[in-house]
């Protein structure tokens, strides 16, 4: 049988301590086998803290991404914040995907940002640029074929996972290797 603990108690100073956690109605309960202590993985917390990000760029079928073009995010954070980022991309046909560390970058169009959490108002730190000029791609840091499977499609959600460097720009490229255009997106997903 779950205990209630009274919000009193909180104030009773004690030599032994008791786990307890407080539920969603702000009532305060001893952890035990009916009402164990709650958890979640930090990606799920972070999202629930409104710390959880994305952005992406999509080139559907009406508007594929052309042969040998490339969709380009250039990415960066200031100074003490170190995002855990992850990756998903695809395309109708072949890509290649690549992640570059400290490349040289100027102009390009400002992405939003957009907050994983829509319930809550916070604003990520970090600034994204989409098709950067691109003068220097940097250290390559992760690449990846993605071929394409039996329908003619390419996917991948990366396993890989990166946490970034503040005060680093980082290029993101997912480029159309087949002769012909195709739909294709790429998304950056990250919590701070």
């Amino acid at each position: 049988m779950a205990i209630l603990v009274e919000r009193e108690s909180l104030t009773t100073k004690s030599r032994h301590v008791s786990p307890s956690y407080v539920d969603k109605d702000g009532n305060q309960y001893l952890t035990s086998s009916d009402k164990p202590f709650p958890t979640l993985d930090v990606n799920h917390l972070r999202l629930h803290e409104g710390r959880g990000y994305y952005v992406y760029k999509q080139y559907p079928y009406s508007a594929g991404l052309g042969a040998g073009a490339s969709i380009d995010i250039a990415i960066a954070f200031p100074d003490g914040i170190y995002p855990h980022i992850s990756f998903s991309y695809g395309a109708s046909g072949e890509t290649e995907f690549y992640v570059y560390e400290s490349p040289t970058t100027s102009g390009g169009t400002a992405l939003t940002i957009h907050r994983r959490n829509r319930s809550l108002i916070t604003s990520s730190s970090g600034a994204a640029v989409l098709s950067p000029t691109v003068t220097s791609v940097g250290t390559e840091i992760f690449g990846e074929f993605v071929p394409a499977d039996k329908q003619g499609g390419g996917g991948q959600l990366s396993s890989f996972e990166f946490v970034l460097k503040p005060l680093t720009s980082y290029l993101l490229r997912l480029t159309n290797v087949n002769a012909q255009p195709h739909a294709a997106n790429l998304l950056a997903d990250w919590y701070e």
